[in-house]
């Protein structure tokens, strides 16, 4: 066990990515190309696997932006959350030590170790679930959210194609959840909080493996078969970024799709099921707006001040579909 921690957390989470993405799109491209019988180009296996122009996709260049942006900055905002989850833990631990005084930890095994890493990713993915069903329904936390959704391209980097903001408040929301359970472990195994979270981040990269999650944010619309009823597809993350209507508010999860199914938001695609990708009632030209550092970092924090107001005046309302309501696009995004 401590052979394949040391070895599987020490791959790169890059290399992971890059090699999924790419693996999967050269992969396709090969079997269409056998099936077509057509003859090979690296320009046209290129093409298949990034189909927009890198150099003048504004959405793609704001990807990169951000993504680095959040490299250098993340550990601020993931702090408190932090903080939350060692509170939770400690707090937990210390409640169960007073209530049980005479209890002696008990012996870690194979079983145990097991046990408490499944159940520290349920625990996480909940918390997940929560914080992005949240972003979709609450009207000042949708209008940050909405710079993830504004991509009208998506590829591995999308998937860090978002405000800062949203990173304290799902740390929170994740430390109350995780904290807890973590702090249960550590009581009942004598295990430490940092042990309880290197259990949750080997089964976050096994299931980042299992669930091809680099395809998530692609192109690419590969599902899991009959693995859907208990895992995010790509496909079914694809769909969650599509502004068709019937798509809307669907597929919150990231890694697993049982909360969906349980709370009625799943849904499963079928197969050559489209997604467009952007934001409903955005035309093309206003969608590019997010892609400047001001439409992704400043104007946000401005209308989703606009919408804890608007929340807090009498008479405040939410549409009929659940959804903040959108409004008109120019006074939305001229901020």
């Amino acid at each position: 066990m401590e052979l394949f921690r040391t070895y599987f957390l020490n791959i790169p989470q890059f290399a992971i990515t890059w090699g999924i993405f790419f693996g999967a799109g050269i992969l396709l491209f090969l079997v269409q190309l056998w099936r077509n019988s057509a003859e090979f180009s690296f320009k046209e296996m290129f093409r298949h696997c990034v189909p927009f122009d890198v150099v003048k996709s504004k959405s793609f260049h704001m990807d990169v932006i951000i993504y680095l942006w959040r490299k250098l900055t993340d550990f601020i905002f993931v702090a408190p959350g932090l903080v939350v989850m060692a509170v939770a833990s400690s707090m937990t631990s210390a409640f169960l030590n007073s209530v049980f005084a005479g209890f002696s930890p008990m012996s870690v095994t194979y079983i145990v170790t097991f046990s408490c890493t499944i159940l520290m990713f349920i625990a996480t993915e909940f918390a997940d679930y929560v914080g992005h069903y949240l972003e979709h329904k609450v009207p000042a936390l949708w209008e940050l959210h909405k710079v993830h959704h504004s991509a009208d391209f998506l590829n591995p980097l999308t998937s860090k194609r978002g405000h800062s903001l949203p990173v304290v408040y799902n740390g929170v929301i994740t430390g109350i959840v995780t904290g807890p359970v973590a702090g249960t472990f550590m009581f009942l195994f004598a295990i430490s909080l940092i042990e309880a979270l290197a259990l949750k981040t080997i089964a976050s990269k096994i299931f980042t493996v299992c669930t091809l999650d680099p395809l998530k944010h692609s192109h690419i619309p590969v599902s899991l078969g009959w693995c859907d009823r208990f895992l995010i597809s790509p496909h079914m993350h694809q769909i969650h970024h599509s502004k068709v209507e019937r798509h809307w508010d669907k597929n919150f999860g990231t890694n697993l799709s049982i909360f969906d199914w349980l709370f009625g938001t799943a849904y499963r695609p079928d197969k050559g099921e489209k997604a467009i990708f952007g934001l409903s009632g955005y035309s093309d030209a206003s969608l590019q707006r997010f892609n400047t550092f001001k439409g992704a970092y400043l104007s946000p924090l401005i209308r989703s001040g606009k919408a804890i107001a608007k929340e807090l005046r009498p008479g405040a309302h939410v549409s009929e579909r659940g959804q903040p309501p959108v409004p008109l696009v120019e006074k939305e995004i001229t901020d």
